[in-house]
């Protein structure tokens, strides 16, 4: 999901020019009513059934690149505790594994942003059309239950930006229920 974030400065702002309009609103106007929600959109991953669905099938799909990366991964640790506890190597020997322990490091590293390149690729194939949808359905939920700004969660936490929200400003749990209502994933097998 492509979410619209304020960055830090632009909430402190935000704020600010609410409390300032609110203060400014004469007797007869309408006051300008700001609703601010907060929603965790790491939850959407593991608890929207559509994107549950396609990172299962991320998951499977790379799962023997993940084993081979471990399986290299474990030689390296083992061919650097050879070459850390055994003194007894001669230093035709110890050069040799030197060289066979770095050559493999750099092979597992090439393969590694190789994965994380493709597995990054494949995932934005695979959820794009999700985060949008999910996005334009944010929109509505917004508007329907007169929301003004959804911030996210995990930024707020990152930043330590915001003190205290009140735990019904976060609509986390029951956007990801109206959403996953009115888009019923489809099983593994139909896609």
């Amino acid at each position: 999901m492509r979410p619209r974030f304020f960055p830090p400065l632009a909430f402190v702002l935000l704020v600010v020019f609410a409390a300032s309009a609110s203060a400014q609103t004469g007797a007869g106007a309408p006051a300008s009513k700001m609703k601010i929600a907060v929603v965790d959109v790491l939850a959407f991953r593991e608890s929207v059934t559509e994107l549950k669905v396609k990172y299962e099938k991320l998951s499977a799909e790379f799962q023997p690149k993940y084993r081979e990366l471990d399986a290299i991964q474990n030689n390296i640790k083992a061919k650097e505790q050879v070459l850390q506890q055994n003194k007894n190597l001669t230093p035709q020997q110890g050069a040799k594994l030197n060289e066979e322990y770095e050559q493999i490091k750099k092979d597992y590293n090439r393969m590694l942003e190789d994965s994380q390149t493709l597995a990054g690729r494949r995932e934005r194939e695979e959820t794009e059309a999700i985060y949008d949808k999910l996005s334009k359905f944010m929109d509505k939920y917004c508007s329907t239950h007169g929301i003004t700004h959804v911030f996210d969660a995990g930024r707020l936490r990152e930043t330590g930006l915001v003190v205290y929200a009140a735990a019904a400003a976060n609509i986390t749990d029951d956007f990801i229920k109206e959403y996953n209502k009115a888009h019923p994933a489809q099983s593994a097998a139909a896609k």
